[in-house]
């Protein structure tokens, strides 16, 4: 037991003392540099993972809208802005979130299809976000069969 948290205890150490950042962590115990803060560079970069994009409503009757909500986490390092989401159509209402989303957190596209028309439909949600292109633009699908 003691000889596996000796070498995890190692590794630890090792990935602490890195070429990246042993340098910083100088500065940090010798006060120059970075003037004694604690900022340990990564190559993390903002990032929005989604919980589902794309979403089948199957069979649905004719005049009964329905509710998805689209669910991202900023895995990211920074904070992330929803800046913009466009429907393909108007039959497909959206609400999201204006406040930027933390490092961390989650945030919600939620769309209503009003069902009028009857038939199979496939639609479309294009989310433009504050993140570096080509990251930037997400597209989110709404599919089903609207039945009387």
């Amino acid at each position: 037991m003691k000889k596996i948290f000796l070498t995890a205890l190692v590794a630890v150490l090792m990935t602490m003392f890195s070429e990246n950042a042993s340098a910083q962590w100088g500065d940090l115990f010798s006060g120059s540099g970075n003037s004694g803060k604690a900022e340990l560079s990564t190559d993390k970069k903002a990032a929005l993972k989604w919980e589902v994009t794309e979403y089948n409503f199957g069979d649905i009757k004719q005049n009964e809208p329905k509710t998805i909500v689209y669910t991202f986490t900023n895995t990211g390092d920074k904070p992330v802005f929803i800046t913009n989401a466009e429907a393909s159509c108007g039959c497909t209402k959206l609400e999201y979130q204006k406040s930027p989303v933390m490092p961390g957190k989650t945030g919600t596209i939620s769309t209503v299809f009003d069902a009028k028309e009857l038939g199979t439909f496939n639609k479309s949600v294009t989310v433009y976000t504050s993140l570096d292109a080509p990251d930037n633009v997400f597209e989110l699908r709404l599919n089903g069969n609207v039945v009387k």
